[in-house]
């Protein structure tokens, strides 16, 4: 099963992106590589001290990856021995902007979206979550602490995410949304929706543009920019089911679904969408890569239906 699934997805993963317009590329340079003014920018990373990771340590959960060399509760139980080898190996990475090769290899368990699907055999129905070895996974908290910091003093986070950040969550989506159609409904107008949801969002972004992005739009620059290219760059993972491995494969494209760090990247790739859609329309809310459209009119206005339905 490991080989079938490893070329069902890497085949869907290919189709979606060879559908995409290829125009998208000139697009792209005429709209959205423009730099935007920022009052800071965030190009060196802080060294963590022994303690620092030490508290990264109490806050992972503990989880072992076949690709790890020892399990990771005697790490856990060892800290105090390893903790100088783990600071100077996190350290090591952050200082020379390079994420080891060893660390970029993934694990990937399709997992079954919903339980009570009759055939799970159905490729569509899986979802693909990486299992990373557990030195990476401190690293990419590490990197995702410092960037996420940076993010919300800069005040750089779309407001109309709802995704992977603390007090956002899919109860707050849901209750700004309706609460807008609510308010909407005191005026006496009719809210019309649509709700949008991207297919292998986290496995199609484009890491070229995914760093632009970064640079131009979220000051992210220097050591930190040249880390996050290391990062996303010679990627590699295999899939294992039951215990057994498909072969190691290339990954030229996507962030890593399970990890942390994936998340927060692709929140900043789709930030785009609230630009492009503020031009069109009043409102646009989305949690991850499921996005809610919508504006209201008059019911009795003509004009303002056809208004509506055309902006969307």
């Amino acid at each position: 099963m490991p080989v079938f699934c490893e070329l069902d997805m890497g085949k869907k993963i290919e189709n979606i992106r060879s559908e995409l317009d290829l125009s998208a590329s000139d697009l792209h340079n005429r709209v959205f590589d423009k730099s935007i003014a920022l009052n800071a920018c965030f190009d060196s990373f802080e060294q963590l001290s022994e303690e620092d990771v030490k508290n990264l340590i109490t806050k992972s959960n503990g989880k072992t990856s076949s690709l790890d060399p020892m399990p990771t509760s005697i790490v856990v139980q060892c800290q105090d021995i390893l903790l100088p080898v783990l600071t100077r190996m996190i350290n090591m990475s952050l200082d020379s902007g390079v994420f080891p090769p060893e660390w970029k290899v993934a694990d990937v368990c399709p997992l079954l979206k919903k339980s009570n699907l009759d055939t799970c055999t159905a490729f569509e129905n899986l979802r693909p979550v990486s299992n990373l070895s557990y030195v990476s996974k401190l690293t990419e908290r590490t990197v995702f602490n410092q960037t996420n910091d940076f993010l919300n003093t800069q005040r750089l986070y779309p407001k109309g995410q709802s995704a992977y950040r603390k007090c956002h969550s899919t109860e707050t989506a849901l209750l700004r949304v309706t609460n807008d159609i609510m308010m909407n409904m005191n005026r006496q107008h009719v809210t019309l929706l649509v709700m949008l949801d991207l297919s292998s969002a986290f496995d199609t972004v484009d890491h070229d543009i995914l760093l632009r992005r970064l640079n131009h739009e979220f000051g992210i620059k220097g050591r930190v920019l040249e880390w996050f290219t290391s990062y996303l760059s010679k990627r590699s993972q295999f899939i294992s089911v039951n215990g057994d491995r498909s072969r190691l494969f290339d990954v030229s494209c996507g962030v890593t679904q399970g990890s942390c760090l994936g998340s927060l990247l692709f929140v900043l790739y789709v930030s785009k969408l609230f630009n492009i859609v503020e031009k069109h329309l009043p409102d646009a809310h989305a949690f991850a890569d499921a996005s809610q459209l919508y504006v209201s009119f008059k019911p009795d206005s003509t004009c303002d239906q056809l208004a509506a339905v055309a902006a969307l």
